[in-house]
């Protein structure tokens, strides 16, 4: 009987043993996946970042008076009034 006992505990052990491996398996596999998405999404954020850079140049380059005067005078034809002469004859 005690002999029983003892195998019962030793296979209880090892099957307790048997499944902690199993769950360190999955456990090192969930943190190498959430590495890799670490590293995707530091990717993604720094061209995210390059790009908002770009349209943000962009933007007040397009917006500068400058550009704004240029545009106006190319496709709607408008052009700079010309101050008048006023002589003062006194």
């Amino acid at each position: 009987m005690i002999q029983k006992s003892i195998i019962i505990y030793y296979f209880l052990a090892l099957a307790v043993i048997f499944l902690l491996s199993f769950e360190k398996i999955k456990l090192s596999w969930e943190i190498s996946t959430l590495h890799n998405n670490k590293e995707i999404l530091r990717i993604e954020f720094e061209y995210l970042k390059d790009l908002n850079l770009k349209l943000t140049t962009q933007f007040y380059v397009e917006n500068s008076p400058g550009n704004i005067e240029k545009i106006a005078k190319e496709s709607l034809g408008m052009t700079k009034k010309r101050p008048k002469i006023i002589i003062n004859d006194q």
